[in-house]
């Protein structure tokens, strides 16, 4: 059976989430407090792995119970399975009912109660006292009104006596039970035949008693249900809830971790270490009576034999786990080594750096923490939970963001066999390669809880991690693109792609291919920027304007292990005018043409003066325009205004960019290209 939608309603802070659809690997996110746990909590409660029930003092909504959690059987977790063709086969030889049933919906309730729907909807009335009653009354009317052949009346008068008699105080039984049982009516059927002996009399009391014989039918129908239904829940797979993921110690005393193990199997301290000893196929009780490795001597050759083997096991179970292990730790190449020294049990971890070996607990947390995570899923994943539905409670807090992303991986494997929800608030559990596995867990404004598959929460806490992880994404593509420029904002990405598609068009020299702009949102994120970048080991130049270099933009340069005249390129190299700007780089009337389509009511002239957009000194032209419609004009100069017309007119009329404009930028594409070359 496989779940296609869920539903979770009259639980703890959830009134009703409405069905949610499920992929095998569905990822829940959302802020903490948002109601992500109480789903998944009352989800698994559908047919929990833990036996536990639902717990009305405990987990009915709490505003509600007082006045409502007596009133009705109310439901808790809902889901709706597919069922496989081998399940409908199956449910079919069951009920005749079930013919064309495909799938089903499932309700638990608070007492524990089932309700099953199939889909396409089926049913039959259950047989009530009331049915009975009726169909009685109608015989007995039938009966009384019952014609003799001829010659044969004071026969029919015995035998409708009879008759009558038994079914008045059957009637008087069925009007007094609880729920008609099918013996019950087979019984009255009995009863009427035996009093007929001859065809004649058969051929009477036959009509009559088709219409109890038809409630014998409907039983009959109902019962093959009921074994569906029974089937139905028999098969429903087991929820199996994570919110603990204990962390094995590197020294076990087999001893006592028997005897722990024995008092409380159930306990999820103990449930790591137990998966240890699963998968390196270990039987415990074994363990125990061999005791020290000082037993073994040459005069127990049974001992001897069993140490032997384990110490076979032991090397193999190593090896397949150091294997297995390489594939989601990328981090460094890890060796695991699992001894037994007289009565304990240890895990031994060494690496490719250090082949030393120490104790799986003085390692990192993160290690320590997605190796037991790992052995759990590895093992139980395989055995106890196979075909079984995961529900992960924030898993991988503890792990570095590349184990968070190690681990989504690990999930999609897991889900090959496995359903498996997991809820997060960390970006880097998410895959925006699969934005349609992502439901969004968010408060109303009632405070109850929400959860979307096709609608974004407004609540910016909400979208937080789903912002994160995009944010990084961009990064990271920006970090692996190849040859990169920095600029400082979007309106020099603007223009330096307006000019290169210019010069190329006029058949000029621009920007060679695989050269990525990318602009930096303000020169204070340059040099961070493209620090970043080169520890990737990608060929990278920043842009910049001469009056905006951060203060310690040079000195930061030091530490880069790069020549500034490799690295860092400067408007001015081409204007010649300290403080240049990209608009520095255009002929000035071109330039001021664009200010003027923005600004109508601006006096630019080509000279100088008062009412002139000329370069001002170390300013440059940007100033100057911005200071006369600031100051002098009350508007406020928006820049990107002009440079918006400006590369609409460059991309329209490539032939009209005068000569020394073009002659500027491809002196400046031919800089970029030596600057961002591989060293």
């Amino acid at each position: 059976m496989q779940l296609t939608e869920f539903r979770v309603q009259n639980y703890k802070i959830i009134n009703d989430t409405g069905w949610i659809p499920v992929e095998n690997l569905t990822i829940f996110v959302g802020k903490n407090e948002s109601g992500k746990s109480a789903i998944f909590r009352a989800l698994s409660k559908l047919n929990p792995s833990d036996g536990e029930g639902y717990d009305g003092l405990k987990e009915f909504p709490r505003q509600r119970y007082a006045e409502e959690i007596t009133k009705t059987d109310w439901p808790a977790a809902s889901g709706r399975f597919s069922l496989s063709p081998r399940e409908q086969e199956e449910i079919r030889a069951l009920s005749d009912l079930c013919n064309d049933v495909h799938g089903v919906e499932v309700t638990r309730h608070y007492t524990g109660k089932y309700s099953i729907t199939y889909c396409p909807d089926i049913g039959v009335e259950l047989v009530t006292a009331k049915d009975l009653t009726y169909v009685i009354d109608v015989a007995i009317e039938q009966f009384r009104n019952l014609i003799a052949p001829e010659g044969r009346g004071e026969v029919l008068g015995r035998i409708k006596g009879e008759l009558l008699s038994i079914l008045e105080e059957q009637k008087d039984v069925a009007s007094n039970a609880g729920q008609v049982q099918k013996r019950h009516i087979t019984d009255l059927i009995n009863m009427i035949k035996t009093r007929g002996n001859e065809q004649w009399q058969l051929e009477l009391i036959n009509p009559i008693c088709e219409p109890i014989y038809s409630l014998v039918r409907q039983i009959e129908v109902y019962e093959s249900l009921m074994a569906a239904n029974r089937y139905i829940i028999d098969h429903l797979p087991k929820f199996v809830y994570f919110d603990q993921y204990s962390v094995i110690e590197s020294a076990i005393h087999i001893p006592t971790f028997i005897a722990t193990l024995k008092s409380h199997p159930d306990s999820p301290s103990l449930r790591a270490t137990n998966c240890l000893f699963r998968h390196v196929n270990l039987d415990l009780d074994i363990l125990d009576k061999l005791g020290t490795h000082k037993n073994a001597t040459d005069e127990n050759p049974i001992i001897r034999r069993q140490v032997d083997e384990r110490s076979i096991l032991l090397s193999t179970a190593s090896n397949q786990m150091s294997r297995r292990f390489e594939n989601w730790w990328d981090q460094r190449r890890i060796r695991f080594r699992y001894d037994i020294d007289g009565d304990y049990f240890r895990v031994w971890v060494s690496d490719e750096l250090d082949s030393s070996e120490i104790e799986l607990e003085q390692r990192s947390a993160g290690l320590q923490y997605f190796f037991s995570f790992y052995l759990i899923f590895l093992v139980e994943s395989g055995d106890v939970f196979q075909d079984s539905i995961l529900l992960l409670d924030e898993p991988g807090l503890q792990l570095h963001p590349t184990a968070q992303q190690h681990s989504v991986k690990f999930f999609e494997r897991l889900s090959q066999e496995n359903q498996i929800m997991y809820s997060t608030h960390s970006p880097f559990m998410i895959d925006l390669d699969h934005l349609e596995r992502i439901r969004t867990v968010h408060e109303s404004e009632d405070g109850t809880t929400r959860v979307s598959a096709t609608e974004w929460p407004t609540d910016h806490e909400s979208l937080f991690p789903l912002e994160a992880a995009l944010a990084y994404r961009i990064a990271s593509r920006t970090y692996v693109g190849g040859r990169q420029l920095l600029v400082e904002d979007i309106v020099d990405l603007w223009l330096l792609q307006a000019m290169n598609y210019a010069v190329e068009k006029i058949g000029k020299p621009g920007l060679e291919p695989g050269i990525t702009i990318t602009p930096a949102g303000g020169a204070a994120n340059l040099i961070p920027l493209a620090s970043l970048i080169r520890s990737h080991k990608n060929p990278v130049s920043v842009l910049l304007s001469g009056q905006h270099i951060p203060a310690d933009a040079l000195t930061r340069l030091s530490g880069m292990n790069t020549e500034r005249e490799k690295f860092l390129l400067l408007y001015s190299q081409i204007t010649g005018t300290p403080g240049s700007t990209i608009e520095d780089v255009f002929n000035h009337d071109y330039y001021t043409r664009c200010v003027k389509d923005v600004y109508p009511n601006m006096v630019v002239t080509s000279g100088s003066g008062e009412n002139s957009g000329e370069r001002d000194g170390n300013l440059g032209i940007l100033h100057a325009v911005s200071e006369t419609i600031d100051r002098r004009q009350g508007e406020k100069f928006e820049r990107w205004k002009v440079a918006e017309i400006l590369s609409d007119r460059i991309c329209e009329a490539p032939g009209m960019v005068d000569d020394e404009t073009v002659q500027r930028f491809v002196r400046l594409f031919e800089e970029i290209n030596k600057a961002t070359k591989a060293e």
